[in-house]
C-alpha cells in the first residue's frame, strides 16, 4: 500500500517544467558550476551560496544525467511523502482496518493532494481550495510544484512517521538531513524533535529521550555552524539593515504575520486542532501538540517584540509539516469510520444472524465482504484516474505555466549570447506589504492572471537567466542571502529603476552612463518602448521584446 500511495501520488501531484519559480534561484549555483554557458559570470551566481548540498546535487545532475533527472527526484520525495502519511494511516487504524481500507485511504490523500482537484478548483471556484490542506501558513510548503530545496522538509514527515512507528533515531536522522538540505528546517526540525522527547519523558524513557536528543544536534551541528559562520551578521549596523530588506521588502508575505495571518489560516490552525483531538492519549498527540504549541509561543513572541530576526526563522513553518499530517489523521480517522477512535481496533465476534447486524459491523468491523470488495476496487480507480488526470495536466501544460511570450527573446539570447555579456531586463519592485493578505497558490493560474495579481512576484522573464545560461544585471525574484549581499542586491533594484525612469523619460545618455558604469553590455525592454539615438543598436525585435547592444564608445582621432 506505501509504494501504491507513492506511485499514485508521485503521478497524480503534477510537476512544473523546468525552470519555474523558486528553481530560478536555486539551481543557479549548481549550473554556473557546471557550465558550458555564461553563468559563472553572473553577479549572482558569485554571492554565498544558502543551500551548497543541493546545488552540489543539481551540478552533478547537470554534469553526468539528462535534465528529466530532476524530475525524478521531486516524484521520489513526493513518493516518500505519501509513503509515510500512508504509514501513519496504518498506525493509527491498527493493522486489522487498514488491511482492509487503505484503498479508500490512498485514494481520498491522492484526492486532497492532486493537481487534477487543484485545476478544478481553480476553474469552478477561482481559488485553489485542496492547497491549504497541504501547504503551512504563511505561503510555506514541503511540497510544490517542482524540485528546490525545500522539497526536502518531506523528511520531516517522514520522520514523525519513523517515530510514531518506534524508530527515534531514523526519525531524528531524517530531521538531520531535512535540516542540512535546507537551513530553514532547522527551527522546524528541532521544534518536531522537542516532541519526540516530550513523547518519550511521558512515556517513561528519560534516557532515550537524552541520548534521541544528543544524537539528533550531533547531526544537524554541521549544518547550524554552516550557517552561523557563512551568514552570520558582519556588523550589527549591517546586518540589521539586511533582515529590514528580507522581512519588509523581497518575503513579507512569509516572514510577516500581520500579513499572512487571515480565515483561511485560522482555518488551517483548527484543523490541527481537530487532529489533536483525534490523535490524544498517543504518541503522535505529544509530538503535534509540542510542535504547534512551540510554533504559536514563538509567533506571538515576534508579534509582541516585532523583531526581524525571530520572524526570518519562520517558527511558522513547522506548519508547513503539522497540516498534511493533520490531514492524514483526519482521513484515517473517516477511513476508519465506525471503528473505534484508537490506533488498534480489537477483534469483534460476530453475533449470530437472528440478532441483526453483527456486534463487528456495529463496533467498526469489516463491510461485508462483496461491498468491501467493490468499495477497494472504486477507490482504486479514482487513484488511477487522479494520477492520469496529473501526468496529463503536467505534459498538456494547463498549469504550472510561465509567459510564453518571452520564449523568442530568450532563444535569440541563448543563440548568440558571448563571454563578457550582462544583459538588463525590466524590473518591477512591487509593494508587497501592501498587495500582501493572507497566502495563496498561485499554480494554476494563467500567466495573463499571474501577472495582473499585485500579491504574486512579477512572473515575467524570470527564467531568463537560467533558460539563456546567461548573466544579468539584478532581478525581484532570485536574491542573495549574506548581509553585505542582500544590501547591494537592494542597491541594484533602485539604480534599475532608476534607469528605467530616465529611458522612459528620454535621458538615454544618462542611462547609458550608467549602464556602462556597472558592466551591462546588453538592455532588453518591451517592444512597445522605444529607444531613440545612437548609443543603443537594436539587435532584434519581436511583437514583445526588443533586445539592444550598447554601442561601442570610440576614441576621438
Amino acid at each position: 500500500p506505501c509504494l501504491l500511495a507513492a506511485l499514485a501520488l508521485a503521478a497524480a501531484y503534477g510537476q512544473a517544467p523546468l525552470y519555474y519559480s523558486n528553481q530560478n534561484q536555486y539551481f543557479l549555483h549548481g549550473l554556473a558550476q557546471t557550465g558550458p554557458g555564461l553563468l559563472r559570470e553572473d553577479g549572482l551566481a558569485n554571492t554565498l551560496d544558502p543551500t551548497p548540498l543541493f546545488s552540489g546535487l543539481v551540478n552533478l545532475t547537470a554534469r553526468f544525467l539528462h535534465p528529466w533527472a530532476f524530475h525524478l527526484y521531486h516524484a521520489l520525495l513526493v513518493g516518500a511523502y505519501a509513503a509515510a502519511l500512508t504509514g501513519l494511516f496504518f498506525k493509527l487504524v491498527g493493522p486489522a482496518v487498514a488491511a482492509r481500507r487503505w484503498p479508500v485511504f490512498v485514494a481520498l490523500l491522492v484526492l486532497v493532494h492532486c493537481a487534477a482537484a487543484r485545476w478544478l478548483s481553480y476553474r469552478l471556484l477561482h481559488q485553489d481550495y485542496p492547497w491549504y490542506f497541504q501547504s503551512g501558513v504563511a505561503g510555506q510548503y514541503v511540497l510544490g510544484a517542482m524540485l528546490q530545496p525545500s522539497v526536502f522538509g518531506m523528511l520531516l514527515v517522514v520522520a514523525v512517521c519513523l517515530f510514531v512507528h518506534g524508530r527515534p533515531f531514523l526519525a531524528g536522522t531524517s530531521v538531520a538531513l531535512a535540516a542540512t538540505m535546507h537551513s530553514t528546517y532547522l527551527l522546524p526540525g528541532a521544534l518536531l524533535t522537542l516532541g519526540f522527547l516530550v513523547a518519550l519523558l511521558r512515556e517513561g524513557q528519560p534516557r532515550l529521550a537524552v541520548v534521541l536528543g544528543a544524537f539528533t544536534l550531533a547531526l544537524v551541528l554541521p549544518a547550524a555552524a554552516y550557517v552561523l559562520l557563512t551568514f552570520g551578521p558582519t556588523s550589527p549596523e549591517t546586518f540589521a539593515e539586511s533582515q529590514d530588506i528580507l522581512v519588509n521588502l523581497r518575503i513579507p508575505h512569509h516572514a510577516r504575520p500581520d500579513l499572512w495571518l487571515d480565515p483561511i489560516t485560522a482555518l488551517q490552525l483548527a484543523w490541527v486542532g481537530v487532529a489533536l483531538l483525534l490523535v490524544r492519549g498517543t504518541r503522535l498527540f505529544n509530538v503535534l501538540a509540542v510542535a504547534l504549541a512551540g510554533m504559536l509561543l514563538l509567533t506571538l513572541a515576534q508579534v509582541a517584540t516585532g523583531g526581524n530576526t525571530l520572524a526570518l526563522l519562520f517558527p511558522w513553518r513547522v506548519s508547513a509539516v503539522l497540516v498534511p499530517v493533520a490531514t492524514a489523521v483526519v482521513l484515517s480517522r473517516l477511513v476508519a469510520l465506525p471503528a473505534l477512535p484508537s490506533s488498534e481496533v480489537p477483534h469483534q465476534p460476530e453475533a449470530p444472524a437472528r440478532d441483526g447486524p453483527s456486534l463487528a459491523l456495529r463496533a467498526g468491523g469489516d463491510l461485508p465482504r462483496r461491498r468491501n470488495t467493490v468499495v477497494q476496487i472504486a477507490a482504486l480507480a479514482v487513484v488511477t484516474a487522479l494520477a492520469a488526470g496529473g501526468i496529463w495536466i503536467s505534459v498538456g501544460g494547463l498549469a504550472f505555466r510561465s509567459v510564453a511570450e518571452e520564449v523568442p527573446v530568450m532563444d535569440f539570447v541563448r543563440r548568440t549570447r558571448a563571454p563578457g555579456d550582462v544583459y538588463f531586463l525590466p524590473v518591477t519592485v512591487p509593494d508587497l506589504v501592501k498587495s500582501t493578505r493572507g497566502s495563496l497558490s498561485s499554480d494554476f493560474k494563467p500567466p495573463a492572471e499571474k501577472q495582473g495579481d499585485a500579491r504574486i512576484i512579477p512572473i515575467g522573464l524570470q527564467r531568463f537567466r537560467l533558460y539563456t545560461e546567461t548573466p544579468i544585471f539584478v532581478d525581484f525574484k532570485s536574491i542573495p542571502y549574506k548581509d553585505t549581499e542582500v544590501i547591494a542586491w537592494r542597491d541594484r533594484l533602485r539604480l534599475a529603476e532608476k534607469v528605467q525612469a530616465q529611458l522612459r523619460e528620454g535621458k538615454v545618455t544618462e542611462a547609458i552612463a550608467e549602464l556602462r558604469r556597472q558592466g551591462v553590455t546588453h538592455v532588453v525592454l518591451p517592444a512597445t518602448q522605444t529607444v531613440p539615438g545612437p548609443a543603443l543598436e537594436r539587435l532584434y525585435e519581436d511583437p514583445y521584446y526588443r533586445v539592444y547592444r550598447l554601442a561601442s564608445v570610440h576614441s576621438p582621432g
